[in-house]
């Protein structure tokens, strides 16, 4: 029986030699394959079957030739009627393989939290499901059964699931291991409907948690400058708390690290002037270097949120990350876009930052005065 595989270049460095010959097939060239020997030569080969017999040809050694070369040198050898392998590309690459290919490149990439959540999902829903399927075999009725009945119990989570479905589908098109006309059977659904969890502070809100975190103590200092620094990028807490001083750029900063790997965050006057503040007596390689643990940076602000959100008089139910959605908030009422808000959020579908767009009540008031005025004129009033 011929082990078929999705190579990629994580796993073609990490072949080892075993005690017998091996071969391992191309999931994605139908006919190409990559022979390791014993004594650890590893060469590309096909087949070709001429005059009734089927005999091997070797395409060149593993060194001397990449993956892409192999594939073009095997349909140079084979003619262009095995050039087109959608259709066999299509019917032999298993979910579950393309699944390992994707964690493989987001290993690094993503935050170690990201990969753990998507881990979950995969781990409790997507491969058990979908895992040994042939991709082009998942229909999208299967994909419903399997959507609908994971959201009688968790329609969020079901969300989260089918979601990152679309996402490696998406990537493995963008990647090459899928057609670039690949249709996604996903597509049809839709996503349960939710409320927005998170809230935003009011404009009088903002005023009181100003005062506060200009009064606060000296041991509450780095806090309160973390959580100013959050609400004047936007940026997710732990973006600003594992913050290093050389991802802080003139106009921008420059992370390597975030939930859905490194982007850079444009930085506002009031920005580059609370850095510029903070620069003048570096402590650390980190803005915000640990204080009485063995992490390089500080890890967490939740005991002094808890205070300045007390003194501040704000709603107990008001979390830290509602500072973001603040942010974004305070974006759209200002006449940003949704588009660019999520560009200034580092989101690459709206859906995310539509979840994020909460509106000021005093806002609203004054829409609807503007939106009936005009409708009032319109009417001869």
């Amino acid at each position: 029986m011929k082990t078929v595989t999705l190579l990629t270049p994580l796993i073609l460095s990490s072949l080892k030699p075993r005690k017998k010959e091996y071969v391992l097939h191309d999931a994605q060239c139908d006919g190409l394959a990559l022979r390791i020997q014993p004594g650890g030569a590893r060469s590309w080969v096909c087949w070709k079957r001429e005059a009734g017999k089927t005999r091997r040809v070797t395409l060149g050694r593993f060194e001397d030739m990449d993956l892409d070369a192999a594939r073009e040198a095997f349909h140079g050898n084979m003619g262009n009627s095995q050039r087109a392998t959608g259709p066999l590309q299509r019917n032999t690459l298993p979910f579950g393989k393309l699944c390992t290919a994707f964690l493989d490149a987001k290993h690094g990439v993503y935050a170690a939290s990201t990969i753990s959540s998507l881990g979950y999902y995969l781990d409790t829903q997507l491969l058990p499901a979908f895992g040994p399927r042939k991709i082009a075999r998942i229909t999208t009725p299967e994909i419903a059964e399997w959507f609908y009945a994971y959201s009688r119990s968790r329609p969020g989570g079901a969300n989260q699931a089918l979601g990152h479905f679309t996402t490696i589908l998406n990537w493995a098109r963008e990647a090459g291991h899928l057609p670039e006309d690949f249709p996604n059977p996903a597509a049809p659904l839709r996503f349960n409907r939710r409320l927005a969890r998170g809230r935003v502070l009011s404009s009088d809100q903002l005023r009181r948690l100003a005062a506060v975190l200009d009064s606060a103590t000296a041991r509450q200092r780095d806090a309160a400058d973390a959580i100013w620094l959050m609400l004047l990028t936007g940026c997710r807490s732990g973006e600003i708390l594992r913050l290093r001083w050389d991802e802080v750029r003139k106009d921008k900063l420059a992370l390597q690290h975030t939930k859905t790997g490194p982007r850079e965050v444009n930085l506002s006057d009031a920005a580059i002037q609370y850095f510029g503040r903070l620069r003048k007596q570096p402590r650390s390689s980190y803005v915000f270097p640990a204080q009485r643990t063995m992490k390089p940076h500080r890890t967490s602000i939740d005991h002094a949120w808890q205070t300045f959100k007390h003194l501040a008089s704000l709603p107990d139910e008001i979390r830290l990350h509602d500072l973001r959605h603040t942010y974004a908030s305070h974006a759209i009422m200002s006449g940003e876009s949704l588009h660019m808000t999520g560009k200034l959020l580092g989101h690459r579908s709206p859906g995310s930052t539509e979840r994020y767009a909460h509106l000021d009540a005093g806002f609203l008031e004054k829409a609807a005065d503007k939106v009936a005025q005009r409708i009032d004129g319109l009417l001869g009033g």
